[in-house]
């Protein structure tokens, strides 16, 4: 084999190219701090790098939808607590105003105050979250939810709740639909409701109607009427007589019983005077609040007038207390829903870590091994450079 003075000079010369070339790569990883620039470079760790990145990206998503869930779950309980207040308020005056002996100024003091507590209420059915979003219009968005009309409430929102991505293959509902918190809300104690007919001319005052047995009635409609001052009948939702007939003669504080439901009356009827037990229908706060002020404002201090407004009012509060109860379940549900959002918190959080940590471990510098090595190249190129230099200084024909 013929080797030429040529072929030596351009092999040390490659040599040294190789060992500059690997030189400056290192020295560029040590003062970037990172060692994956190209794809060239390692295609398999760059492809691994650049998927890992698109992860964390969409991480980093997902804290900006939990940020903006969280608010918004915060602001929606403290409305609930806030409107529980409200409610709490019109409850005690409630209370007050049914003793029966306030007189009518007393009374109309305490409809001013009952209006004011159903404005406060319409206030913060309508909030928003601070970033111009209405908190209770479903999915409605700049529109103000609740409109007020001549002592009638409308909705200008929807039924849609959103759910919100917060981690992957996890969602969490966001803020309830106002429909949902203020207009659907059960009444009476949830199961029945019960109230005095608003044509009663009597003073009796109904004290107590519940069902006391479950399997007995079926949800049906039932009506206490008296046909004298002492004597009574019970009749079905459409005004007939029960079969077999509930009927009979009638004290002060008698316990009527029929089809597992009991009514308890006091005070002296008159005859046609009737109270109703039925299945607990929904009504909206804003009804109830506002069926409390025409209570109040209700003219007349003869007995007949204080019986149908303590009738009003006693029917009235125990709407306000199954309203109070509507409120904090979903309080609750809130409650539960801040607590998964903190539990995703707190394992996107930890994914982020680990994500970073293999990201950093594709792309950064290990300085002792790039340090090392740029040592060790260091030391190879000044070998090549003396071995160039001993070759320029040589020549084939110096071994002839």
């Amino acid at each position: 084999m013929r080797i030429s003075t040529a072929q030596m000079h351009l092999n040390s010369l490659g040599a040294m190219r190789t060992r500059q070339s690997e030189i400056g790569k290192l020295q560029q990883q040590i003062s970037s701090g990172v060692k994956l620039t190209r794809g060239e470079d390692d295609p398999v760790g760059m492809s691994t790098a650049l998927r890992l990145e698109h992860t964390l990206a969409s991480l980093k998503q997902f804290d900006s939808n939990s940020t903006v869930l969280g608010n918004r779950l915060r602001s929606q309980e403290s409305a609930l607590s806030d409107a529980g207040d409200v409610l709490q308020r019109a409850r005690d005056l409630t209370i007050q105003a049914s003793n029966g002996v306030l007189s009518e100024s007393d009374l109309h003091s305490i409809a001013v105050e009952m209006r004011g507590l159903r404005a406060s209420l319409l206030q913060i059915a309508n909030r928003d979250d601070g970033a111009g979003r209405s908190l209770f219009a479903g999915n409605r968005d700049g529109v103000v939810p609740f409109i007020d009309s001549n002592g009638s409430v409308a909705y200008l929102g929807d039924d849609g709740q959103n759910n919100v991505d917060v981690a992957p293959s996890v969602a969490i509902a966001d803020t309830d639909p106002g429909s949902a918190v203020f207009l659907r809300v059960p009444t009476g104690d949830g199961i029945s409701r019960s109230a005095a007919a608003a044509g009663n001319t009597g003073s009796a005052k109904l004290d107590a109607a519940q069902v006391a047995n479950q399997a007995l009635w079926n949800g049906s409609t039932l009506q206490l009427r008296f046909t004298s001052s002492t004597s009574y009948e019970v009749l079905d939702g459409s005004g007939n007589p029960l079969t077999p007939p509930v009927a009979g003669a009638w004290t002060p504080g008698q316990t009527v019983e029929a089809k597992g439901v009991q009514f308890t009356v006091s005070g002296t009827p008159a005859a046609g005077d009737s109270f109703t037990l039925q299945k607990a229908p929904n009504q909206d706060i804003f009804a109830t609040l506002q069926q409390l002020v025409d209570a109040l404002d209700s003219p007349g201090s003869s007995d007949a007038d204080i019986a149908r407004r303590v009738n009003a009012l006693r029917t009235s509060q125990k709407d306000l207390v199954s309203a109070q109860d509507h409120l904090l379940d979903i309080r609750s549900s809130t409650g539960i829903r801040r607590n998964d959002l903190e539990s995703s918190d707190t394992a996107r959080s930890a994914d982020g870590v680990s994500l970073s940590e293999a990201i950093s471990g594709l792309r950064d510098t290990d300085l002792a091994e790039a340090i090392g090595q740029l040592k060790l190249n260091e030391t190879a190129l000044d070998a090549a450079q003396q071995l160039m230099a001993r070759v320029q200084r040589s020549s084939l024909f110096d071994l002839l």
